[in-house]
Parts: structure tokens; C-alpha cells; sequence
């Protein structure tokens, strides 16, 4: 069966620029609309909106079963060979999955409403409309990663990151002069409304695409494959950002939410060093996958390169402006942040970022190449022995502590990765593979393929 042909670096570094732009947009109206539903309500009641909003994020992660993973797994794999019968019958099956997983987790924190478990008069409010708000974030970022499997890449982005969050400033900034008592379960409905209204059209384009497209069944291997893949990816897709929000807890508990808070604004501040890798991965996720299971692995390790070089160049940058600029934009959110141990903080936490785009597309990489249960295994041991890290050092050593914890973790997890896929299937996705990966992997298949 013929393969279709893949893109070249030039077409792929091209979307991973667009891309870029898109989640740096995405970055900076995130940060706007929540200056502007703050102003539109209390202090107390932005603070039920704003753990509300983190809650319903966390179950999105867990209610798409790794399906969002798993298209981008799959239909770059079947398309790429030219199988459109099986590439839609694994799209079909992925959106009945996801669709039964995020109406069963809206359902939980539906039922959740009943127990109240704060003494918070709003409680079963709250909990219909963040359930309401964690099936439209779960969905959402499932059509997102369907369309982006496809090709799709900006317009797979616009609707989710640009297109809700512009609608949301607009709503808000009206509903602000209107109304100045707005209560956080009202906004969480025009929330949660708001992005069903931005993912509408994708959703129906995507649901047109696949019924018009013909079905070929699965065989038994390729539906045994599918489960199996699925439940690792969902493992792996969901663990991350649960660890992340447990780092910003023991912080919490260990050093008070004051201090919490200071280290939650510079670990944000220094995630905006991976937007470029976050950015090109975008584009490059399909790429890989298609590439890998056509047994390319060359065109796999001059992407990975790519997207390495790419994203560590851009942290670099980033670092080198949080090292001189780093007090004046911690003052930004408060201007008690901006105290040299928080400058300091916000240097290390870029560290780890650092090291973490050094070491490239690890975690995609090995998502979309079968290494699921060994990158599940990774995240669960790095992730734990950083946690306890991270606790025992913010009791002997504050928030500098707490920060070589979460940097440390990050590092100890993308060295390990990269390790783990350089042995596994012979691509380094570091940037290392950028200068010297070509010719390893090239001396790695000439070895193999002699008698």
C-alpha cells in the first residue's frame, strides 16, 4: 500500500511557527481574561471561580481516556498509508469513546454537588456548572487534537485559543459594566457556554468528515492494539498535569498560600520557555507518527532535531530575559513578588524548563512511537521521588527548595526519556539527535541490516 508523502522541514517548520504564534496569542489572552473576570467580581468569589476553573481543568485531563492522544496516534498511521476506511473507523470509535468518558466524568462532579464537602452555600452550583465546564474543556481539546491529526493545524487551534478566549474578554468587559456583583457560578456558565459556542463549528465539521467517509472494520489485532495504546496513553496524557497541580498543593501546605501563590506565578511565567517547543509540536505530532510506523526513522529524527534546536533556542532566550528582567515582570502580578529569592526562584524554575527543551519532543515522542507504558513508568518514578524532593526541601529550604524540587523533577524526567527513546527505537529527540542523531541512527540501521 503507497504511502503518502510527508512534509517537508521547511512546510513543517513553517506550521510549527504559526502554531507558535497561536499558543503565544493563546498565552497572553489566558492572562487577560482572568484580569478581566477578576475585576468583575469579588475577592471571594473569584477565588470559588478561579479553584473551580483549576478543578474542572484537572477532570478534562482524566475524561478524555487519552483519545486526544490516541488520533494523533492512529490517523497519521492509517491515513499515511493510504487506509481511510480504517484511519475513520478508529476516528469514530475515538469520538464515541471520549464522548461517553467526558458525560461520565460530568456526571461525578454533577453528583458531587450533592456532598458538600466546604461550607460553601453555592456548592451544588458550582459543581453543575464545573461539570458543565469539564465536559466543554475535555471535548474541546479532543476535536482539537482530531483536526490537528488531520493536518489541520492553525484552524485545529483557533477555536479553543483564540476564538473562546476573545468572546470570553468581549463578555466579561460587557457583563462588567452592566453587573458589578457577578457570582463565580455565573461565571462559570458563560465560561463553560462561551467555549461550546467556539468549538460548535469544529465539532460539526468533524462529526460531517467522519459519517461521510466509508468504514472498514478493525481486525482483532489492530482493535486489541487500539485498547492497549489507549489505556496507556491515557495514563500518561493525564498524569502530568495531576503531578503539576500536587507540586502547587505541597507547596501550599508546607509553606502557606502567600508563598504558594509567588511560586505558582513564576512556575507560569517560566512555562512561557516552551511555548515554541509547545508550538511546533503542534505541527510535528502527526509527522512523527506517520513517519515512525512508515519505518522513516530517519525523517523522524531530523523533525525531533528541528523541533529540539527550535525550542531550546527560544528558552534560552526566555531564560536570558528572566535573568535580567525577572523582578519587574514578578511585579507585575504583585509587587511583593519581586524580592531577589523570587527572582531567584523564577531563574531556577527556568533551568528545568531549559533542560526540558533541551531534551526536545520526549514526551510526544514517545506517546506516538509505542514507548507509552515506558514513559507511563518514567513520569510515575521521576515524578515521585521529585514530589518528596520538593517536599523536604521546601521545609529545609523555602520556596529556593521548593523550586530545585519542581526543576529538578522536570529535568530528571525529559533526561530519563530521552535516554529511554535513544535506546528503544535508536532516535535521540534531544539536540544532541540535531548534531549527531542522523549519522548514529544511519550507522544504527546499516548495523542492523547485515548478516
Amino acid at each position: 500500500m503507497s504511502q503518502r508523502p510527508m512534509l517537508s522541514l521547511h512546510v513543517l517548520a513553517g506550521k510549527g511557527v504559526a502554531a507558535g504564534v497561536v499558543k503565544l496569542a493563546s498565552a497572553a489572552l489566558t492572562f487577560t481574561v482572568f484580569v478581566v473576570v477578576a475585576a468583575t467580581m469579588d475577592e471571594r468569589q473569584f477565588g470559588l471561580f478561579s479553584t473551580a476553573y483549576a478543578g474542572a481543568s484537572l477532570v478534562s485531563f482524566f475524561s478524555l481516556a487519552g483519545q486526544h492522544a490516541a488520533v494523533l496516534r492512529f490517523w497519521p498511521q492509517y491515513a499515511g498509508s493510504r487506509d481511510d476506511g480504517r484511519a475513520n473507523t478508529m476516528m469514530a470509535l475515538s469520538i464515541r469513546i471520549t464522548a461517553a468518558a467526558v458525560a461520565a466524568a460530568a456526571l461525578v462532579v454533577l453528583a458531587a454537588g450533592a456532598f458538600p464537602l466546604f461550607a460553601v452555600p453555592e456548592w451544588p452550583a458550582i459543581m453543575a456548572a464545573t461539570a458543565l465546564l469539564a465536559a466543554a474543556l475535555g471535548w474541546s481539546e479532543f476535536s482539537a487534537c482530531a483536526m490537528r491529526a488531520k493536518g489541520a493545524v492553525v484552524s485545529s487551534l483557533l477555536p479553543r485559543d483564540v476564538v473562546w478566549r476573545v468572546l470570553s474578554i468581549f463578555v466579561f468587559v460587557i457583563a462588567g459594566r452592566l453587573a458589578t456583583d457577578m457570582t463565580a457560578v455565573t461565571a462559570l456558565w458563560l465560561t463553560a457556554l462561551l467555549l461550546i459556542a467556539s468549538v460548535l463549528p469544529q465539532t460539526v465539521t468533524l462529526l460531517r468528515d467522519t459519517l461521510q467517509v466509508p468504514q472498514t472494520p478493525l481486525s482483532a489485532g489492530e482493535a486489541a492494539e487500539f485498547r492497549a495504546v489507549s489505556l496507556g496513553l491515557w495514563g500518561v496524557t493525564a498524569l502530568p498535569p495531576a503531578l503539576g497541580q500536587a507540586s502547587t498543593l505541597v507547596v501550599a501546605a508546607l509553606l502557606g498560600p502567600e508563598t504558594a501563590g509567588a511560586v505558582f506565578v513564576a512556575d507560569r511565567i517560566t512555562r512561557l520557555a516552551a511555548l515554541a517547543l509547545n508550538g511546533i509540536n503542534q505541527a510535528a505530532a502527526p509527522q512523527i507518527s506517520a513517519a515512525f510506523h512508515a519505518g522513516d526513522r530517519v525523517h523522524v529524527q531530523r523533525i525531533t532535531g528541528l523541533v529540539a534546536m527550535t525550542g531550546f533556542a527560544a528558552a534560552l532566550a526566555v531564560l536570558a530575559a528572566l535573568v535580567v528582567a525577572g523582578s519587574p515582570i514578578l511585579a507585575l502580578f504583585d509587587p511583593a513578588y519581586a524580592t531577589p529569592a523570587m527572582h531567584g526562584v523564577l531563574v531556577i524554575l527556568g533551568l528545568g524548563v531549559l533542560v526540558g527543551t533541551a531534551c526536545g519532543p520526549t514526551e510526544l515522542t514517545m506517546q506516538l512511537t509505542g514507548l507509552q507504558r515506558e514513559l507511563f513508568r518514567t513520569l510515575v518514578v521521576a515524578n515521585g521521588l521529585g514530589l518528596a524532593a520538593t517536599a523536604a526541601l521546601a521545609l529545609t529550604h523555602g520556596p529556593t527548595g521548593a523550586a530545585i524540587g519542581m526543576a529538578g523533577t522536570t529535568a530528571l524526567w525529559c533526561l530519563a526519556g530521552a535516554a529511554i527513546t535513544r535506546r528503544k527505537i535508536g532516535v535521540d529527540p534531544s539536540i544532541l539527535g540535531f548534531l549527531s542523531g542522523r549519522r548514529h541512527l544511519a550507522l544504527r540501521t546499516t548495523q542492523k541490516g547485515r548478516p
